[in-house]
């Protein structure tokens, strides 16, 4: 493990090539009646359509980092560039209206109906009331809420998921490049966050904006983020994409601040999609070995063959190359999930081997806990 340095190691991850929507140079802040900055000296740059995730302990600089963005808190100096334009000195409540700001619990106006909650900035920026209520709708659809359902409805009428998703589409209302998230999640309860935060993900991959998103959570930020910021007290200390972060800590700092688990965390990254599966064949349930696709079961050899209901959903195992198809559970994975998603469902089933799905339920191959631990063994030696 190397040492701490005095410069925050930034590497250059996948993104590389995209142009930067965000750039803080050399940005810096000392409050008021303190000696110590609470952010020093800080060069940061984000680029168009990505999510930076910016985490540390309290009181290192992250709020503060996202807040000197929109200016919510004015830098001491430095520059601050959107799309190449030093909004340092600009008029800050026109830049604020140009930004999307995601805060805890949605901040959400409470006499504010929600359609009204999420026409704020259209309202200010001139709009007419037609085009503000067919965005409001547009945007209840997108975050998942009927509109003639909740358009109406008042803030304290939604539970704390659905104030989130307002939030979250008040924040898009002016279709702004750029959002600021300040943990949006953090009050949730944990199987609510899990929910929205794969629906974020759904969303961002739909609008595609660029994103500078505070947490606390390591594992929310391997999740969501495309690259990671590490804060100690006021400096950046690491600037990479997360799978870097987990396996390459650029100090000691880093080190102790991802702690133990890393690989298990790692799981999240490796997509199911990208993994080489063992080819698979299907059954109608009621059928014996001739029908479905393919021979006799007993003559596959090397074949998986699945039993499925009547929609092509398999529903047991009917033959397996190395083992006894009848004392094996068959467990399912989505194709668009992760390796830690097979693993969870294989833990849970108490199964060796899962079939990987579409989006249909269909089966697309079959997955055995022996080629994760290769796959990820393979995939270390790379990194």
């Amino acid at each position: 493990m190397s040492e701490t340095t005095d410069q925050p190691v930034v590497e250059t991850p996948h993104g590389a090539g995209k142009p930067d929507m965000i750039v803080l140079e050399g940005v810096e802040k000392i409050y008021p009646g303190s000696t110590q900055p609470a952010v020093s000296e800080l060069d940061l740059a984000i680029p168009q359509g990505e999510i930076v995730m910016l985490i540390g302990p309290s009181g290192c600089g992250k709020t503060t980092t996202l807040k000197m963005i929109n200016r919510l808190i004015e830098p001491t100096s430095g520059r601050i560039l959107l799309d190449g334009k030093d909004v340092t000195h600009v008029n800050g409540d026109q830049l604020r209206r140009e930004i999307g700001y995601v805060i805890q619990q949605g901040g959400l106006f409470p006499h504010f109906s929600i359609a009204d909650n999420i026409g704020v900035v259209p309202k200010m920026l001139g709009w007419d009331k037609q085009r503000i209520r067919e965005r409001a709708d547009e945007l209840l659809h997108l975050v998942g809420l009927e509109p003639s359902t909740f358009r109406d409805r008042y803030p304290r009428q939604l539970s704390g998921g659905q104030q989130q998703r307002v939030g979250v589409a008040r924040a898009l209302a002016a279709d702004p490049p750029v959002m600021l998230m300040d943990e949006p999640f953090g009050a949730i309860d944990p199987i609510t966050r899990e929910r929205l935060q794969e629906e974020f993900l759904d969303i961002q991959r739909t609008v595609g904006k660029t994103i500078a998103f505070v947490t606390h959570d390591l594992q929310e930020a391997v999740k969501l983020g495309d690259k990671i910021a590490v804060f100690a007290t006021g400096r950046l200390e690491q600037y990479a994409d997360p799978d870097t972060v987990l396996t390459r800590p650029a100090n000691d700092f880093v080190s102790d601040f991802v702690g133990g688990g890393a690989a298990v965390r790692r799981l999240s990254l490796v997509e199911l999609a990208h993994l080489e599966l063992h080819p698979v064949e299907t059954d109608e349930a009621g059928t014996s070995g001739a029908t479905g696709q393919g021979t006799a079961a007993g003559s596959r050899n090397g074949v998986a063959v699945a039993e499925v209901d009547g929609s092509g959903r398999p529903v047991s195992w009917r033959h397996l190359p190395d083992r006894d198809a009848a004392g094996t559970p068959l467990v399912t994975v989505p194709i668009s999930g992760s390796v830690y998603d097979a693993v969870d469902v294989m833990l849970d089933g108490c199964a060796s081997l899962v079939a990987v799905v579409d989006e249909e339920g269909r089966a697309q191959g079959v997955l055995h806990w022996n080629d994760l631990v290769g796959g990820l063994r393979t995939r270390q030696g790379h990194a």
